[in-house]
């Protein structure tokens, strides 16, 4: 219960300027309970370890360009076994100049065990969005994958896509990791089918989505427990929000791969240089759309006008015509 409520003070101390648990916070306070609760959050500073945030682009592909931080990132996600996993040609940014939007992508060649026991190639391509973003986007990423070959046996062969979805916004199914996945079924019988036909996997896909604001605060599966260093809630400062303090680590030998590899990036100039160019970006990003709705509340405030003058006109026109009809009748008499 104590170290509830130190949570919950932790939690205090975050929404106030003193967000580095200083200890002249608690200098007022005397009793047995609150020199335990100082001893506690004091325990949580010390354990607790400066990281990156995976939510910005150039901390995420820092991040999974460790082939081995990599494969056990979308193990988890896709809840398969990687055997062997490659980088397909380099990452792409893509940056709308019309609506100003990016999508962050990363392509992978995987070699998955089957429950079997033997063995798939499939395509993995990460998509990275924090905004809203135009469908037909993705939709065009995932068919220029689908014209891509591969060599399997001596000949050339489209393989099988796993896209995994990472959205830095809610879509209106509020869950945090979502499986949409297909079936074989007899349309005339209902039967469900448990083969797979090389034909249909190489014109469909099963795929992931992971909201990130939809991430929960407090973990209980393994999956969660790794995807929790997207949570927002660990950054600590407002100004540095590429930097988190995290504390959630536990003796999973993955989670601690993962948050090792961030807090190198936490380190690194070329991360932090690439951070302060897209934050620059974001702030282009704002503007222009601060922009474009001044524009546009411009554009209903005109519309408006008009149609008041409109009203205003033909109000005058009916008076007029009015006017005329009491005219002609006084003249017939």
């Amino acid at each position: 219960k104590t170290e509830s409520r130190c949570r919950k003070t932790e939690s205090r101390c975050r929404k106030t300027e003193e967000r580095r648990f200083t200890s002249s916070y608690f200098r007022v306070r005397k009793t047995d309970e609150e020199i335990s609760c100082l001893a506690i959050l004091n325990h949580y500073k010390q354990t607790a370890m400066i990281i990156a945030n995976p939510i910005y682009d150039s901390v995420f592909k820092f991040l999974l360009e460790d082939i081995e931080v990599a494969k056990r990132f979308i193990s988890n996600i896709i809840g398969e076994e990687i055997i062997e996993l490659t980088f397909k040609p380099q990452e792409q940014t893509t940056l709308s100049p019309k609506y100003l939007l990016t999508v962050f992508r990363l392509d992978f060649k995987a070699l998955i065990k089957t429950p079997s026991g033997g063995h798939k190639k499939v395509l993995i391509e990460l998509q990275k969005s924090n905004n809203g973003f135009d469908i037909m986007r993705f939709k065009h990423y995932i068919g220029t994958n689908y014209s891509k070959a591969d060599e399997v046996n001596g000949i050339k062969t489209p393989l099988p896509m796993l896209p995994i979805y990472i959205l830095g916004f809610k879509l209106s199914i509020e869950r945090a990791v979502l499986k949409i996945g297909r079936q074989y079924q007899d349309v005339s019988t209902g039967e469900i089918y448990n083969a797979k036909d090389d034909f249909i996997e190489q014109l469909s896909h099963d795929c992931f989505v992971v909201q990130v604001p939809c991430l929960p605060e407090v973990t209980q599966t393994k999956l969660e427990k790794i995807l929790s260093v997207f949570n927002q809630k660990w950054v600590f400062d407002t100004n540095n929000k590429w930097l988190m303090r995290y504390d959630n680590t536990d003796d999973d030998d993955d989670q601690r791969l993962i948050v090792r590899r961030l807090a190198i990036a936490a380190e690194s100039e070329e991360v932090q240089q690439s951070v302060v160019a897209e934050e620059n970006f974001e702030t282009t990003l704002d503007e222009a759309f601060r922009e474009k709705e001044r524009i546009i509340e411009q554009k209903e405030q005109l519309l408006q006008q008009k149609e008041q003058d409109l009203e205003t006109e033909r109000q005058k026109n009916e008076d007029l015509l009015r006017r005329i009809a009491e005219l002609e009748k006084l003249m017939k008499k």
